[in-house]
């Protein structure tokens, strides 16, 4: 009967490896590759002052941001609430810096579905009208979950 071999594997930084691997002879080594593919940048599916299409978000972001800022977090982040956030963004409101905190979820729903802009665009829809900006975020986080890529 054969003894297994020995093969060293090379660490390389930053992947965490077994320093050495057991290979049996007669079996079959299987190696798996995982293929990470990014997706062009795009942009929205919803235009910002296409808000009124969803009269009842806008409604809600218009009349109680807090509470519509806290719904995005939640449905982006699969969170069981949405009380912290709404609370964190209410107290911030009160202080002047709403937009400021909008600005950073509105630049996280971009990152992760890779949708151009950067943080001056950001800033600048939730300073000049964060209703509209709350409910294009919202209507995004939706069609990316329907599309399966939340």
């Amino acid at each position: 009967m054969a003894q297994p071999q020995m093969v060293a594997v090379q660490q390389q930084p930053g992947f965490s490896a077994q320093p050495q691997m057991m290979v049996q002879p007669g079996q079959a080594n299987v190696i798996v590759v995982t293929q990470v593919t990014q997706r062009p940048p795009k942009d929205w599916t919803h235009g910002l002052f296409d808000c009124f299409s969803d009269i009842g978000t806008c409604c809600v972001a218009a009349c109680f941001p807090c509470m519509q800022y806290g719904k995005n977090k939640q449905a982006l982040n699969k969170s069981d609430g949405c009380c912290g956030d709404c609370c964190m963004y209410c107290v911030v409101m009160c202080c002047g810096f709403g937009p400021c905190l909008a600005s950073g979820g509105r630049a996280t729903v971009r990152a992760k579905y890779n949708i151009t802009g950067d943080g001056c665009s950001d800033l600048c829809a939730h300073w000049c009208c964060s209703p509209c900006a709350l409910t294009q975020e919202k209507r995004e986080i939706e069609a990316m979950i329907a599309a399966g890529l939340n």
